[in-house]
Parts: structure tokens; sequence; C-alpha cells
């Protein structure tokens, strides 16, 4: 299919208010029975064959048989001749279903009772007479195991057709024959659904076909799968290839007819209009571009090749009426419905893709592993195993369709970085490619580590009128114990679309929820986006530079616990000139909050020292920063040599708070760092090394007189000793300095 072929289809099959039909068709998968429901043109073929029957003259049988593929429509077919053949006087037809029966014996007897119902209905003169002679020929051979009455016609006969000698059968033949002969009237046998029985019920039915098909003035049309049946004919009437079963066919079928292909077109308008109409009983909104484009292109690419017949439409369409009513709000609907559409017609690709979450939405970082790509061409190979060249090819479109990673990695498609731009746009467009989504489009469900896109549309709609108190008991609800890092997530990826007010509430109530978002931090967490980032750009988001001020106060004076409401300040007031943040306030907000902040950390400061409230983080460090920036630098130099004056044994807590925090991947997780020169600078600010290095000396005396800055005996040495010995190292390096300078 070129280009313009394709883009013709979908311009066809695009959504048109003008094309609905009647909704009846599409809610079971019943049979049609009314020509005006004809999509797929089976009617003008099901005429032919009704004509074909009532235009004989000759009073031999004919055998017909219609084959196709189960869901094809051959039932609606037999409708059709049915409903054609009723117009002629001269036709009985006799609608017989070989399912009803467990056994040859009752199969056989079944048929012969058919055709009396069909006889007794239609030649009222004969009723009595027929009854008592098939009374006296059938019950002198003992068939007593059923019976019916119709008017003034008794049939009680039993046991097996099996019973009858070749002579009595051409003599119930005959009666019969003559019965019709005289009345001028045909008996159509109609069998339908052969294909579905057993192997045994199969060869059965066929046998009995072939004990009656030479009746005169009659005739039979058979609707089965033609591979199916030759299959089980063969075990019982050939060599046991399915080639000796087709042989048995050809001396049973006298017109053997293949039902014609359904149109793709129809099939395909079929489909979308089944669609809408489910769109519509679910209310669920989908823009033309997204139909047209996500959708419907894809779908003619990756799907369509595999959708053949009217039921396998049917399937997909009330797959859809399942999950897209119990996703609703949840995903994005081009993609649940194209993956519906790999379920039910890519079933070992669907399960492929399902168990291998890390392929199909993967992180950036894992398309540098050596073995990530060979791995994901043999899993996706396993999953379109015994596909066609051209289905298979129309696979692959499917999920590059549906992972672009797969195509930007590489692995489908020309290598082309990934940003993670794009990824932000697959969860905020609710797609099967971000990580964050995938599982949903597979579990029907959304996990109890998820949250709902629903229950958090719910949650923002009602922050604009709602108290801050309450907006913070429902962030408590929505997160729980372990999804905080989700809920800012989800909130990042809206953010933009939040009214002022709204903004503003929220960036209130996540500030004075930091016992949830301040738990468990970790090196890598923080490099990610956060609540101090989002408190940020909420405070940004809020329109009045008043309020705007006030809440960014309120933030940084009541975020709790104190590293929270650093970490808020960090993204409200930038410390250093030249840091690159997105700034959302002003130059003169920004002092104001500066020095509320800072007359914060004096207030905190009276209750013990900074580096004793907070040992070993640089959080007092941060601190003692924003003291002496926004405050009085003298001020905090005097506060911190009364606190080591008055208490020297802490000095070793001070000199930890410098230790920078690293992440270690001989630990996996964080650890201390290296007391080192930028450090010891960082202290001199502040309070003169030398003091400092008196203090130790009270403590560890003679021993640092040669202090090591490693431990060159491999000795391992605690976190205090480890930092004295470095200060006492460079400490000492740095006088040797300035004796070298001064000489």
């Amino acid at each position: 299919m070129n280009n313009q072929q394709h883009q013709d289809k979908v311009n066809a099959l695009a959504p048109d208010s003008n094309v609905l039909e009647p909704k009846d068709i599409y809610t079971i998968d019943a049979p049609v029975n009314n020509p005006e429901q004809d999509k797929f043109k089976r009617w003008p073929f099901s005429q032919r064959v009704a004509q074909t029957i009532a235009s004989r003259s000759a009073p031999s049988s004919i055998v017909i048989g219609i084959y196709g593929p189960w869901g094809d429509g051959k039932t609606t077919v037999l409708n059709f001749i049915k409903r054609k053949l009723k117009e002629s006087d001269e036709i009985i037809c006799v609608k017989f279903n070989p399912w009803r029966f467990t056994d040859e014996a009752s199969l056989i007897k079944g048929f012969i009772q058919a055709l009396a119902e069909a006889l007794g209905k239609s030649i009222d003169s004969y009723p009595e007479k027929v009854g008592k002679w098939l009374d006296k020929r059938l019950g002198r051979l003992g068939l007593t195991g059923f019976s019916f009455n119709l008017p003034g016609f008794r049939f009680n006969p039993s046991q097996s057709i099996q019973g009858l000698s070749s002579v009595e059968l051409e003599e119930w033949k005959k009666r019969i024959e003559n019965l019709l002969k005289d009345e001028g009237k045909r008996v159509v046998v109609l069998m339908d659904d052969i294909d579905r029985l057993e192997k045994n019920e199969i060869q059965a039915v066929f046998k009995l076909v072939k004990l009656s098909a030479d009746f005169d003035y009659t005739a039979y049309v058979l609707a089965f799968d033609e591979e199916m049946v030759a299959s089980a004919l063969s075990e019982r009437y050939g060599s046991g290839d399915i080639k000796a079963g087709r042989n048995f066919l050809e001396k049973i079928i006298q017109v053997p007819l293949n039902l014609p292909k359904a149109d793709r077109v129809a099939l395909l308008e079929y489909c979308m209009v089944g669609i809408e109409e489910v769109l519509k009983d679910a209310n669920i909104q989908i823009s033309e571009q997204q139909f047209r484009y996500h959708f419907l292109n894809h779908f003619i690419d990756g799907l369509e090749i595999r959708v053949k017949t009217p039921r396998m439409v049917k399937r997909y369409i009330n797959a859809l009426a399942f999950s897209l009513p119990i996703l609703k709000g949840e995903v994005n609907y081009p993609d649940l419905m194209l993956i519906e559409g790999m379920r039910l017609f890519y079933p070992a690709l669907y399960d492929v893709v399902k168990n291998n979450h890390d392929i199909f939405s993967s992180s950036p970082f894992t398309y540098n592993r050596k073995d990530y790509k060979q791995r994901s061409l043999e899993i996706i190979d396993k999953g379109i195993q015994g596909l066609t060249t051209d289905e298979g090819k129309s696979a692959k479109n499917l999920l590059k369709a549906l992972f672009p990673n797969l195509k930007q990695s590489g692995i489908l498609g020309n290598i082309n970085y990934l940003s993670s731009g794009w990824r932000g746009e697959w969860d905020i467009e609710q797609r099967a490619s971000s990580s964050h989504y995938f599982s949903r489009f597979f579990s029907y469900s959304i996990s109890d580590q998820d949250i709902s896109d629903q229950e958090l549309t719910s949650f923002l709609s009602q922050i604009q009128d709602n108290s801050v108190e309450t907006t913070i008991s429902n962030i408590h609800q929505i997160v729980g114990e372990q999804r905080a890092d989700l809920f800012i997530l989800k909130l990042n990826s809206i953010i933009e679309k939040l009214s002022s007010s709204s903004s503003q509430n929220l960036a209130l109530a996540i500030s004075m929820s930091g016992d949830i978002f301040s738990k468990e931090k970790t090196f890598w967490r923080r490099s990610l986006s956060s609540a101090e980032i989002l408190i940020g750009k909420l405070v940004k988001n809020i329109s009045d530079d008043q309020i705007k001020v006030n809440v960014a106060k309120q933030i940084v004076l009541h975020a709790n616990p104190i590293e929270f409401a650093i970490e808020c300040f960090r993204c409200l007031v930038p410390l250093k000139e030249g840091e690159e943040i997105e700034q959302p306030l002003s130059v003169d907000q920004e002092r104001i909050i500066g020095e509320a902040f800072s007359q914060k950390i004096q207030e905190i400061s009276q209750t013990s020292p900074l580096y004793l409230q907070f040992p070993e983080d640089s959080t007092s460090l941060f601190l003692l920063d924003v003291w002496s920036h926004w405050g009085d630098k003298e001020e905090v130099k005097q506060y911190l040599l009364k606190a080591l004056t008055q208490n020297p044994e802490t000095v070793v807590e001070f000199l930890k708070c410098y230790l920078p925090t690293q992440w270690s991947s001989a630990y996996y997780g964080l650890r201390k760092g290296d007391f080192e020169r930028n450090q010891y600078n960082s202290l001199a600010e502040y309070i003169e090394p030398s003091l400092i290095y008196q203090f130790l000396r009270k403590i560890y005396g003679s021993s640092l007189d040669n202090p090591e800055y490693y431990d060159s005996n491999n000795q391992q040495r605690s976190l205090d000793e480890k930092v004295v010995n470095q200060f006492a190292f460079i400490h000492q390096v740095v006088i040797k300095e300035v004796g070298s300078s001064n000489n």
C-alpha cells in the first residue's frame, strides 16, 4: 500500500457522525437475518445458491458445501438462503442442528424426526397415513427410544437406524419421495457448525449425509471449515492425511463453494463504527487528531492485516467494551485500543511485551547495556514467530507506534538519542511507553504502588476551595507510605495547568507535609524531580507578587523538618550569585525571604549549637551560610567561637559537619567523604583553624604531632579519627606554607 492509498483509507474511516448505524449489530456475536444489515455482500451470494436449488427440475438430490473459516459469516449465509427459499411454495426448509445429538444413533434418529416433522407440517392431508406407515415400519424394527406427536400423527421409533435393512431403508426412502413428488415439494436441509463438533461427531454427520443424500427431491446445504472437516474425516475414511479427507468430501459434496472473503474496507468500516459506539457508550472523548493519527494510522499499519473475519471484529469490539471503561481516565486511549488489538491478533507478541517491561518501557540508561539490543531483538523475534513476512512487518510497525524507544534506541530503527523530554511527554500523555503507565495496560487495574489519575484529578479539582489543612490531609491519604516520589512526578507533569490560587494552596500544603517528602532521601533521588523543586514552580505560578512573597515566606518559616525547609529555601532563593535555578522570585523578594529565614535560624540556634542539633550533616553549614549571607557574618563568628569555647569537647562534631556526603558504589549507598583543603578554607571563614587545632590537642594530645591523611597501616579508623587526622594534616601543611611565604 503506497502512502496515498494509506491516507485515503484513513480519511475514509475517520470518525464521522453520518456513518453511525443501529447498535444491535455490534452488541452480540449473532448472525444477521435481514439483508439490509448485510455489511459484507453475503446476500447476493446467498441468493445465487438459493436460486440454484429452487430452479432445479430434476428429482435427484444435490449436496452443496459452503466453505469458510470460523467467524466469516457462514451462519448468516444459511439464514439468507433460507429467507430466499421461503419465497417458493415448492420448497420446505429444514434447519438441522447436529449439536443437539450426542452419538451416531441419536443423530440419525434426530434427522428422521426432523424430516417427519417437516412433512407432517406441510402435507396436512397425509399425517395420519404417514404416521401409521412409520409406526408400522419402524415399530416392527423395535425403534422405540423416542417419540413425538403432530395433529393426527404419532411417531415412536427408537434404538438405531442401523437396525434398518437396506431393503427396508429403500422402502422408507421411496415412501417419503412419493409424498414429496405428489405434493410437488422439495426439502432443503441446512446444516451449520459442523466444524465445531468432535471428530467422531463430524464423521457421524457425513455418514448420515452419505446415507440419505440420494433421496429424491432433497437438497443439502452444509456450512463448515473445509480444512477442519477434512482433517477429521481423514482419520476414518482415509490414510490419515488431510488429502484423504478432501477426497472423501469430493465424493459427497457435489457443489463446493468458498464463501467470498469479507471486503477489507467493509470489515474496517464495521470495526470503526463499532469502536465509535463503544467510545460513545463509555462517554470517552477522543479528538479526531488522536483517532486519526495516533490510532487509525497505526491500526491500518499494524493490526489490519490480522483482522480477517467479522467475528474477529466483534471479539475486538467486545474487548474494548470491557477495557476502555475500566481504565477510563487512567491510560492513553489510542494506546489501549492498539494493545487490545495486539492481545487478540498477535497473542504471542502480547505475551512477550507484557512480560518484558524493561525492554518496552525501559530507562534510557539501559540502552547502553552491552546485551540490550541483542536481547531485545531475540524477544521480539519470539513474539512474531510463525507470522508471515508481511504480518511480521506489521507487528513491528505496531511495536514502534506503541514504544518509540524501540526505534530511537536502534532496536527497530536508526539510533537517535531519546531525550528525557520525550519521556516526560509520555507520562503526561499516559502512554504505554511510560514506565509509570506500562503495567496498567496489561493488568486492567491500578496497583497499590501507583496513584490513580482519576484520584489525582479529583484532588486537584478541590484544592482551590479546600483549606490548607484539608489539602494536607488529602495529600497524606493519596501518598500513603510509599508513593511520595510518584505523587510529585505526576504533579510536575500538570503543574502549568494549575491556577494561581490552587498553586498557592498546594505549595503551602506540600511544604507542611515534609514528614512525607523528606523520608529516605538518597543521593540519587535528590537528583530527580522532587517536592522542593515542585514548590518553587508552584510559587512561580502565583500571579500576585504580594501573595507570592507571603506564600514563600510561610513556606520557609513553617516547612518541617528543618532539612525540608532548607531544600525549599534553596529552590526559592539562590544563595550564591549565578546559581542556575529557575528563580521564582525577584531580587527584592529574595531579600525578604532570606532575612525571614535568617531570623528563624537565629531562633533555632539558641536551643543548642547548630552543629550539635544537626550532627554529621551539611545542614548546619547551610544554616550558617544563610545566617551569614542574609544576617550578620560577625554575629555568626561570635556564635561559633562562644559555642566551641564553652564546649571544646564538641569540636569533632563541628569538623564532621564539613565532611561531604558522597555516593559509594562499594557501599551501595551514601558515605562521608574526606576532609579536604576546600573544607579547611570554608571553616576558616568562620573561625580561626589554629583555635580548632588547640581544642583537638587537648583531646588527642601528641598523637596529632604526626597526623596521617590516609591510614598507611591500612587499619580501619573511626570517622572521628579520620576527620581529626585529616584536619590536623592539612593544618600543618598550611602552617608550613605560611612560614615559607614569610621567609
